[in-house]
Parts: structure tokens; sequence; C-alpha cells
């Protein structure tokens, strides 16, 4: 029987992942599978066991988690020969959703088990973050940045939807930034680069992503405001904040984005996680990623 790592966060899900160890494993044992379960005991941690299994020539590592953890999985497997497969375990795992994984990871499981590997190229900002999904800044990131602990017990959508009616109340002014691509600027009140299309479930903000090939989508909303910025989200789902007038649209190599006042501080966000400030510059990394894709499965049913 073939032994797989489960590179594990107990804390996402709030610790149902590890009441979900017993159907796992019967899914694995059923495709003739042995799981071993990893649990990450901290920030970072899943990057090392990541790399820990690439070190010992292993073909397949699947992550039991949220976009946070895959994310620190596919630092530690950037550039080897083991792949990744995702099991859906966190508040919304947008990974899953973009990689046509199906719920819940035991079902996930047996997918993974029968399907294929596929390179996938990332992206890799100068401050040294992975993108697998996106990197943003406006109001998604300052209401992310601006989260209260009290309203992170109540879990992630819930907990970023209070914060978002905080903001909406306070009235405080909402950030500006210039976004550079080749040799032209835009002014912009809301920035998304996607290297894949999904951003918060399964609503492909950045439409034209793909994370197998070599570019960035930058979606930038030129307007700015609270009202703005609301109009522009709602129009998500069905895809028309991409018709917006006050909306540009470009597949790039590269981008640059800071903030419009040199002394005002911007936070960014990657993969859902607030990771730093403006100023922040977005490329493609030159390692790529293996991914486990279900069999045959088809990019377009997000």
């Amino acid at each position: 029987m073939r032994s797989i790592p489960v590179i594990l966060n107990p804390t996402a899900g709030g610790g149902r992942l590890l009441r979900a160890r017993e159907s796992l494993a019967a899914a694995a044992a059923a495709a003739g599978v042995e799981i071993e379960i990893w649990a990450t005991r901290g920030p970072a941690h899943a990057t090392e066991l990541a790399a820990r299994a690439a070190a010992e020539d292993r073909p397949l590592v699947l992550v039991f988690g949220g976009d946070g953890t895959y994310n620190e999985v596919a630092r530690g497997l950037l550039g080897t020969t083991t792949a990744m497969g995702v099991l859906p375990g966190g508040t919304t795992s947008v990974l899953a959703y973009e990689l046509g994984v199906p719920r819940p990871a035991a079902r996930a499981a047996t997918a993974l088990l029968e399907g294929e590997d596929r390179l996938m190229r990332v992206g890799r900002s100068d401050n040294d973050d992975v993108i697998l999904l996106m990197l943003s800044a406006g109001p998604d990131s300052h209401v992310l940045e601006r989260l209260r602990p009290s309203f992170k017990r109540f879990g992630g959508r819930i907990g970023v939807a209070l914060q978002a009616v905080v903001e909406t109340v306070s009235g405080g002014p909402l950030p500006r930034m210039r976004v550079t691509i080749d040799e032209g600027t835009i002014d912009a009140g809301w920035v998304i680069v996607g290297k894949s299309r999904c951003y918060g479930g399964r609503y492909c903000a950045t439409p034209g992503a793909d994370p197998f090939r070599g570019d960035l989508e930058v979606i930038a909303q030129q307007s700015s405001g609270r009202r703005a910025a609301a109009s522009f989200l709602l129009g998500i789902p069905r895809g028309r904040h991409v018709r917006r007038h006050d909306v540009t649209r470009e597949v790039v190599d590269r981008v640059r984005i800071e903030p419009a006042l040199t002394d005002a501080k911007v936070p960014y966000q990657v993969d859902g996680d607030v990771v730093g400030m403006l100023p922040v510059e977005v490329g493609i990394d030159p390692q790529s990623l293996w991914v486990r894709l279900p069999l045959n499965v088809k990019r377009s049913n997000v």
C-alpha cells in the first residue's frame, strides 16, 4: 500500500479537520493508499513539512486546510517534482474551486488520488510573496488589515462582513494607489492582480487569469470611495465589474503598485491574508509548481 503525507492545519475550520481523519483514511484505503497525518505546529511549519516531503522524493502531498496553508506548502514545493493536492478544509478554500476539486475532503481525496499532475505557474513579489490566487490592494485589504480579533471568532466570512460594516459606518478615507504597467501609470482605488480566476469563493474577479499560464491579469478600478467600491464588489459574481467604464483590464508579465501618497500606509493581501504594505511589484516565479488535478477536470467548471 502506498503512503502519502497529508499536511493538516489543526486550527483550520475550528479544529474540525482533525475529526475528518477517519473519513479521509477510509477514502484513501479504498484507493489502495495509506495516509500519514503531518500536523502543522505554527506559521511556516507547513513549508518545512512540504520541503521534507520533496526531500524524501514523495510524488504527492495532500494539503488539508485553507488557502493560507496551501500557500505555505506551495512555497516548500516550488521547483521540485512533488505535486500538491488540495483538500478543502478552510472557510472557503478558494484554490480548490479554481482547480475543480470536489467537496467534502473525503470525496476530494478520492478524486485526487485518481487524478493527474499539471505544472502551475505562480506569482512572486519583490517582497518574496508567493501568489497562487491573487494579490490585491484597496477596500478588501483595508478591511482585512483592520479585522477586529473579536470578529474573528465568528468565522472568516462573517467576521470580514462585520468589519466591512464597521468601516462603512466609520466614514474614514479609503486608500488610493498608482499602478504601473509597462511604461503607463493608472490611478486606482482598488487593484486585483490575478494569477487565478477565483476570489472569495467561486467568483471570478480576474476572469482572464490562468494558473497554468505565465502571466497575470490586472483589474484596476480607477474610481474610489465606498459607493464605487460596493458597486464594483457587487458586480463580481456576474462579471459586471470588468465592464464598468472606470475599470482597466490588462494581461501583463509584471505590475507595480504603490501608494498615491508617498507617506501613506496601504496594506495589500495575498491569497486572503494581509502580508505587507505597499509598494509591491509582482511578476511570475521562474520556478513551477506541480499540482494534482481531479481526472479530466475542466477549468470552465468553477
